[in-house]
């Protein structure tokens, strides 16, 4: 079993990953829908990959709980954390 502090460092490490994850991916959606580009757009990238991320971290572990599944999940994730920046530009796009 790991330490608190290495589970923290791996939380964190995490959760930077989707913030660069969030603002790749973000940046890419916002260049093929032609919006504009500004570090506060990428800040929000961030932030919301990195905000979606924990919360789906929380929700996924419950049901694996609750199923009785213990595997590594970082994958999916990842993926919802960099989903949820996606959308956004998408539904940005729609709105203007």
């Amino acid at each position: 079993m790991i330490g608190t502090g290495t589970a923290t460092a791996i939380l964190v490490a995490t959760v930077f990953l989707a913030s660069l994850l969030g603002i790749a991916a973000g940046g890419l959606v916002g260049m093929v829908l032609r919006q504009p580009w500004s570090p506060k757009v990428a800040a929000t990238d961030a932030v919301i990959a990195a905000v979606v991320m924990v919360i789906a971290l929380f929700v996924v572990s419950a049901i694996d709980d609750a199923r009785g599944v213990f595997e590594s999940r970082v994958a999916l994730l990842l993926s919802i954390g960099t989903a949820s920046a996606v959308l956004r530009h998408v539904l940005r796009k729609g709105w203007t």
